[in-house]
C-alpha cells in the first residue's frame, strides 16, 4: 500500500492547532475554495478530530472528521500532490474508519465534487453509497458544481 515510500513507515498523529501548519499548506493546495487559517484550527477542536499522516518528517496527507453522536462526518481528506496515486487516500480513509469502528460509530457522511473521480472511486470501494445530490454546490472555475452526499453504514 504505501511501500514506495520510504526508508520509514508512515505514521499518524493527531492534528492540532500546534502543529497544523504544513498540513493547512497541503489544504489551501487541495481545495478551489481553501477556509481560512481560522477556520482550519476551528475544525482542530472537539466535536471535530483530525489525524495527520507523516513520513521522514514530511506530511503526506491528513482527514478532518467531525462527530455527533454515533455519526461521522469527514469534514476534510486531502493527500499532497507528490503522493497522491501510492495508496495515501486509501490509507487516510482506513484509518477513519478504524477510528470509528473503535468508537462505536455507525455512519460515516460525506460531501464530494461530482467531478472528483478518483475520490468517488475510493469512497465507494470503501463500501459508501451515493445517497443524494446536491445541485449547484461547490464554487468552480466554471461557475458552481454538484455535491454527491454518501454515507458508509458500519454498524
Amino acid at each position: 500500500m504505501l511501500d514506495d515510500l520510504n526508508p520509514m513507515q508512515p505514521h499518524f498523529s493527531h492534528l492540532t492547532a500546534q502543529n497544523c501548519g504544513p498540513y493547512y499548506e497541503l489544504h489551501k493546495q487541495g481545495q478551489f475554495s481553501p477556509w481560512t487559517r481560522r477556520i482550519f484550527e476551528d475544525c482542530l477542536t472537539k466535536p471535530y478530530f483530525a489525524y495527520s499522516l507523516d513520513q521522514d518528517n514530511q506530511p503526506l496527507g491528513y482527514y478532518i472528521g467531525m462527530q455527533v453522536l454515533d455519526e461521522v462526518t469527514l469534514m476534510d481528506i486531502v493527500v499532497g500532490s507528490t503522493h497522491r496515486g501510492k495508496g495515501v487516500g486509501r490509507t487516510l480513509l482506513s484509518h477513519l474508519m478504524e477510528h470509528c469502528h473503535q468508537n462505536k460509530i455507525q455512519q460515516i457522511w460525506l460531501e464530494v465534487r461530482e467531478s472528483n473521480s478518483v475520490a468517488i472511486s475510493l469512497y465507494e470501494n470503501a463500501g459508501f453509497m451515493l445517497v443524494e445530490q446536491r445541485m449547484n454546490y461547490y464554487p468552480s472555475k466554471k461557475g458552481k458544481e454538484d455535491a454527491l452526499i454518501m454515507c458508509c453504514y458500519l454498524g
